[in-house]
């Protein structure tokens, strides 16, 4: 009992020199003895530490796109999103960690476009049967000129992705380039009429 430290009952945890991991239980008995099971969860921590390595890569992916992103899970509430969707709506991110409905969501959202048309397109995505449900798009433009392109697709676990992206400069930019061409035809067409 000496590799147990003296202790003849518990819980132990040997990280053995090869890499290996031992999960170690010692259950003394009635007679005086000790029972140890010994687990060897080696495979087990290493697949838990890919999985979570790869679990902060998405993370951290998700969180450095300018594109919004939102996944509503099959009972209409909020799984996951990152921080440029909470930016372009104005949110705040610990209200959105609370997991909300996509009801209370579109309420707030609202405060920013409230076209009920697109709203109620967006709730009937999440919220319909999972068979029903299909890829969707569109543009918004708020009040304050600013244009935001949406995009909606399930997911093949019957979560409904929603992606948002600030247009706003590639609109102002595009007419811009109308309103020169049109300038520019409307001068040849003074030019040849003279």
């Amino acid at each position: 009992l000496a590799c147990y430290g003296g202790q003849r009952d518990g819980e132990h945890w040997w990280h053995l020199p090869d890499g290996r991991t031992w999960h170690v239980i010692a259950e003394p008995r009635a007679d005086g003895g000790v029972t140890l099971i010994h687990e060897d969860v080696s495979e087990q921590l290493a697949l838990e530490s890919r999985y979570n390595a790869l679990i902060g890569v998405q993370r951290e992916t998700l969180d450095h796109l300018h594109e919004g992103l939102a996944v509503f899970g099959t009972d209409g509430r909020l799984r996951l999103f990152n921080p440029a969707f909470a930016r372009i709506w104005r949110l705040n991110p610990s209200d959105l960690e609370r997991q909300p409905h996509i009801a209370e969501v579109v309420r707030r959202c609202q405060v920013l476009h409230d076209d009920d048309q697109v709203w109620r397109r967006i709730k009937r995505a999440v919220t319909s049967m999972t068979d029903q449900r299909q890829r969707f798009q569109g543009q918004m433009t708020r009040p304050d000129d600013s244009v935001i392109a949406y995009t909606g697709l399930p997911l093949p676990d019957g979560a409904m992705l929603l992606t948002f992206i600030d247009i706003t400069s590639s609109k102002r930019f595009e007419r811009l380039l109308i309103e020169r061409n049109e300038a520019l035809e409307a001068g040849a067409k003074l030019k040849s009429q003279f």
